[in-house]
């Protein structure tokens, strides 16, 4: 019971948040409507009509570590690399000496002047598996947690072999959230979990005209109230919607992570990134992978 109400407690926090979204150059806006889900268990798209993964959806996710029952016991970080579903055959892996600030940054639409926090991005190990932290920064006047948003360059990826970028059809991320501050819920318990993990999974192609686009295909939500972590595998499918693709040009194009303000402190790590083509084969970055 204690659980469930403090699930409550954060998704009421966490709806009554929302992303504001700028293009490439920050010079002009588009809006995301941030979507959270009442279950810990499903996820939202707004390109797909169902909520059930399926070939036809515009994205899908599954929780290795996110549900919540009671009795359940809480597993040790030790277990989390087993869960990670992409690691095999990613295209992206994340190493401790490259760098970071070359190939992902943080974005705000007015110098952090609204919901969006400042971050810090670096890499770290975590259960021996080097990944890239996203450490969020700022709380706002209730001293909820505010919004990090990044965002990978893609020309940085593909750099080269900029004609792969047409070939994406599916995006897939492994996530990892982990608490670093308890969670008190509204009957003063504390237990150390990283709660809700709800955002959006957006893909920004050039516009050819300096400018990206944008385009929200997986408005997810997830949530851990057992464990100190919890991970999971994020999917969207650019391949599906006219617009949401990305084109074969040296020009920068972004695929970008957003998670809505929460009111414990809690990172969150990305294990690696994987790009198919329609027909599921990974698609290689040459210069990113084991």
């Amino acid at each position: 019971m204690k659980k469930f109400l403090a699930c409550a407690l954060a998704l009421t926090l966490t709806s009554a948040m929302f992303a504001s979204c700028g293009s490439s150059d920050d010079s002009s806006s588009s809006k995301a409507e941030a979507k959270t889900t009442t279950t810990t268990t499903a996820a939202t798209t707004t390109e797909a009509t169902t909520t059930t993964a399926a070939p036809e959806s515009a994205a899908d996710s599954t929780a290795a570590s996110g549900t919540e029952s009671e009795g359940e016991a809480a597993k040790d970080i030790s277990e989390m690399p087993a869960t990670l579903k992409n690691y095999e055959e990613a295209s992206v892996y994340f190493k401790k000496d490259m760098d970071v600030a070359s190939i992902v940054e943080p974005f705000a639409e007015k110098d952090y002047e609204n919901d969006e926090s400042h971050v810090n991005l670096s890499i770290e190990e975590l259960a021996g598996i080097p990944m890239l932290k996203v450490e969020t920064l700022d709380q706002d006047d209730q001293g909820n947690y505010k919004i990090p948003k990044i965002k990978f360059h893609m020309e940085k990826f593909f750099e080269g072999h900029e004609a792969d970028l047409e070939k994406i059809f599916t995006i897939k991320a492994d996530v990892v959230t982990k608490a670093v501050g308890e969670f008190t819920g509204d009957d003063g318990t504390k237990s150390l979990v990283p709660g809700n993990f709800m955002g959006a999974f957006v893909t920004q192609p050039t516009t050819g005209e300096g400018e990206n686009s944008w385009n929200d295909l997986y408005d997810f939500g997830e949530a851990e109230w057992t464990s100190e972590w919890g991970s999971y595998e994020l999917t969207m499918r650019p391949g599906i919607k006219d617009g949401a693709t990305f084109v074969n040009s040296t020009e920068p194009q972004f695929v970008s992570l957003m998670r809505w303000g929460i009111p414990n402190q809690a990172d969150f790590y990305i294990a690696d990134l994987r790009f198919e083509d329609e027909d599921g084969n990974v698609i290689a970055c040459a210069n990113f992978g084991k």
